[in-house]
C-alpha cells in the first residue's frame, strides 16, 4: 500500500444526497485507486451544505462508495467538519493524520483544483507529510479558474505569517 488514505474532496449533490458528475467523477477515481491497493482508508469529506437536506456531503460519498463501489464500510472514513478545501486539509489533518500517524496521503478532487489543492494540503500539513494530489477529469470553464486564482490569493491574504504546518 503507497499511501495512509486517501481523502476525496467533495464537490455537490441533490437534495436526496445523489452525487453531481464531478463528485461521483472524484468517487470512481478513490474507488479505482482503492482497489490498486494504493490505501487501506477513503476519506470522504464536506459538510450538510444544503438549506433543503440534513445530509452531509461526506455521507452521501461513502454511500456511494459502498453502493456503487462495494467498498466495505469498515474502509471508509467522513469528516463532517469541512466547508471547503482548508478544511479538508485542517480537519483530516487535525482529526485523523496525527491522531493515527498517517504519512503519506493522496487527496482526490478535480482536475482545475489540483493545483490549488495541492498548495493548500502541502501549508496545512507541513513538510513531514507527502501529500500528492489527483485530479478526476473535467469539463474545466473559465469561471472556475478564475474562482481557483481568486481563492488562492484569499488563502495567502488568510495566512500569510503562518508557518506552514503550524498546527496552532
Amino acid at each position: 500500500m503507497g499511501y495512509s488514505a486517501i481523502i476525496v474532496l467533495g464537490n455537490l449533490m441533490s437534495q436526496e444526497g445523489e452525487l453531481n458528475i464531478e463528485s461521483s467523477s472524484r468517487m470512481n477515481l478513490a474507488i479505482e485507486a482503492f482497489y490498486e491497493n494504493q490505501a487501506p482508508y477513503i476519506v470522504t469529506s464536506g459538510w450538510a451544505y444544503r438549506t433543503d437536506s440534513p445530509i452531509a456531503i461526506a455521507d452521501a460519498m461513502r454511500n456511494y462508495a459502498i453502493k456503487r463501489g462495494k467498498i466495505r464500510p469498515r474502509s471508509i472514513i467522513t469528516e463532517k467538519n469541512s466547508r471547503d478545501t482548508v478544511g479538508d486539509a485542517i480537519f483530516t489533518k487535525k482529526h485523523l493524520a496525527l491522531k493515527r500517524g498517517w504519512k503519506n496521503i493522496l487527496v482526490i478532487t478535480s482536475d482545475y483544483h489540483v493545483s490549488r489543492t495541492q498548495i493548500i494540503f502541502n501549508f496545512i500539513y507541513g513538510n513531514h507529510y507527502n501529500i500528492k494530489v489527483m485530479g478526476a477529469a473535467t469539463s474545466t470553464t473559465n469561471g472556475q479558474l478564475t474562482n481557483e486564482n481568486t481563492s488562492l490569493i484569499a488563502f495567502y491574504e488568510t495566512f500569510e505569517g503562518v508557518e506552514a504546518g503550524d498546527d496552532a
